[in-house]
C-alpha cells in the first residue's frame, strides 16, 4: 500500500504569478505522482494545467496556498517551493514547522 502525504504551504505574491512560472509549476505538477491544488482567493485550481494556473488572475500581494496529496507530495511541494523562493521572495508559511521568509 502507498502512503499518500498532503503537505501545504502558504506564500505571498507580490507581482502575480508569471507566464513562466505558471509553465514550471504545472511541469513539476505533471511529473508527480501527486494531485497539486493551488487555491487563492477561495477558489481551489490544479497546478497541473497552466491555463488554469494564468486564470487564477493572482495580483499583487495575493495569498496562495499549494497542496500535494500523494506519494511524492512532500517532494513536490518542496520542488514548486524552490521554484517560487527563487523567483519570488515571500514565503509566508509551511506546515513543516521550518522557519519562513518574509
Amino acid at each position: 500500500m502507498t502512503r499518500e502525504v498532503t503537505k501545504k504551504i502558504i506564500y505571498q505574491i507580490p507581482e502575480g504569478l508569471s507566464v513562466e512560472n505558471s509553465v514550471l509549476i504545472a511541469k513539476i505538477a505533471n511529473r508527480s505522482n501527486s494531485r497539486v491544488t493551488i487555491e487563492c482567493k477561495g477558489n481551489v485550481y490544479t497546478a497541473h494545467s497552466i491555463l488554469k494556473l494564468l486564470s487564477m488572475d493572482i495580483g499583487g500581494d495575493d495569498l496562495v496556498m499549494i497542496s500535494a496529496c500523494g506519494k511524492d507530495a512532500e517532494e513536490t511541494v518542496s520542488n514548486i517551493c524552490t521554484l517560487l523562493v527563487e523567483n519570488v521572495p515571500r514565503y509566508i508559511h509551511s506546515d513543516s514547522g521550518q522557519a519562513s521568509l518574509v
